[in-house]
């Protein structure tokens, strides 16, 4: 019996145990695990019915993805259509555009293959006639001819009245300038022509001479030939300055004449001294006048002016203004000395020595055409492709005089180039009559 009451006393201490310290804690665990087990019953249920949800939603999208894609192929369709048709008028446009271009460029292609054809066949033919032309006057007698048509022509137009009337001779040079020192070289001119009636060649070259040492003097003092030239109310002043700087060094008659030079009008500064020099050069041409050797000293000029022509090192060379004017002397001088008329060479040396700027083959040139001037006459520069006969070169003077109704002096120049006929330069104008020159005109007419 005390065994079965101890045995239930431990066995009611252990179900107050359980009871008391166990039980709690397993309700708890048993209460939190339903509670756990409902929340995760209550999540799949809201899950179940989250994904009903989205089936439907994906339903729904699947539903307007297919309507969209139904408009969109529709939207293409029509786009397509249209883009379809913009290309094709585009395409038609463009067609339409490269036809006419294409007609066009056809055209000017054909119209630049006429004219080249055009031009190949002239110049061809040109070509041809320029052969024909040269074998023709091949022969002597042929070349005569050309040149006697020339000299036909000129007697024609000076028959028509036809006349190129020019600067005076006694202008010769001056025509460029204004009135007021045409004037002034007019008035100088002339009271140069009665002075020098009286002096004898003596005379005439140291006149000359001074001259030139004038000139000389105002090319290296721009400021005193500024003043000698411009205009003044007070003349007595500049010729007073005249006197005063050259009264002593300086011949009555080359003072007289610069007393004139001061006095007069210039339009330009650089007029006053060419005029000077230009008196210079006539001193020593009237000294070939009173020798009557003017026609050779005009000859001998005109010849070394071809020459530089010809060389233009030489007429370089001469030309130099920054070498030494003695240097320059010296090779003038070892070039035509004792081969010209000592009034050559003394024009020469003057002229080599004065140069200011300008070419000594264009210098050596104008004095041919002064020491025509001295005469009254004009010069006319004849090219010719063959000397021309006494009887040909006395018609072309005065078939020429009649034409500018003055005296000619005529000057001729051999250049086989020319092939037939003659070129005339009288000044600035030129007669072209030559053969050469109108075949190249011939060629320039020429459809291009």
């Amino acid at each position: 019996m005390g065994i079965f009451l101890g045995q239930l006393v431990g066995f009611i201490v252990i179900v107050f145990v359980l009871i008391r310290y166990v039980a709690p804690p397993v309700r708890k665990a048993m209460k939190s695990q339903q509670t756990a087990i409902a929340t995760q019953i209550e999540e799949s249920d809201n899950a179940k019915k989250r994904l009903a949800e989205a089936k439907e939603a994906h339903k729904n999208a699947v539903e307007e993805a297919r309507a969209a894609g139904s408009q969109i192929r529709e939207d293409a369709r029509a786009d397509a259509q249209a883009i379809s048709e913009e290309m094709s008028v585009q395409a038609d446009n463009e067609v339409k555009r490269i036809t006419e271009h294409g007609k066009a460029q056809v055209a000017l292609n054909r119209a630049a293959l006429v004219r080249q054809l055009r031009s190949d066949l002239g110049l061809t033919s040109v070509e041809l006639a320029s052969n024909l032309v040269r074998e023709h006057l091949d022969d002597p007698a042929a070349r005569e001819q050309s040149v006697d048509r020339v000299i036909d022509e000129l007697g024609e137009m000076a028959s028509s009245g036809s006349s190129r009337i020019s600067a005076p001779a006694d202008l010769v040079g001056v025509h460029s300038m204004r009135a007021a020192s045409r004037d002034s070289i007019k008035k100088l001119s002339d009271e140069f022509d009665r002075r020098v009636e009286s002096l004898d060649d003596s005379g005439l070259r140291t006149l000359a001479g001074e001259l030139a040492d004038v000139v000389a003097l105002l090319g290296s003092e721009p400021v005193l030939r500024k003043h000698l030239a411009e205009a003044s109310d007070d003349d007595d002043a500049k010729t007073g300055i005249v006197d005063n700087l050259f009264g002593s060094k300086l011949g009555e008659d080359t003072l007289a004449l610069l007393r004139s030079a001061v006095v007069g009008r210039w339009s330009a500064t650089s007029d006053f001294p060419f005029a000077i020099e230009r008196l210079a050069r006539f001193a020593l041409l009237i000294v070939a006048e009173k020798a009557r050797t003017i026609d050779n000293v005009e000859d001998e000029l005109f010849r070394f002016g071809r020459l530089l022509v010809a060389e233009p090192k030489l007429s370089a060379l001469l030309s130099d203004v920054n070498a030494p004017a003695e240097k320059r002397l010296e090779l003038l001088d070892t070039v035509v000395s004792g081969k010209v008329d000592d009034v050559t060479k003394a024009v020469l040396d003057q002229t080599v020595r004065l140069l200011r700027g300008q070419a000594a083959a264009s210098a050596v040139s104008d004095l041919a055409e002064l020491a025509a001037a001295r005469r009254g006459e004009s010069v006319a520069h004849v090219v010719s492709a063959s000397p021309l006969t006494d009887g040909q070169e006395e018609r072309l003077t005065e078939a020429l005089g009649r034409i500018y109704n003055r005296e000619i002096s005529t000057q001729v120049e051999i250049d086989p180039s020319l092939l037939g006929g003659l070129r005339v330069a009288i000044g600035d104008e030129v007669i072209d009559g030559d053969v050469a020159t109108r075949l190249a005109k011939a060629a320039e007419e020429l459809p291009r």
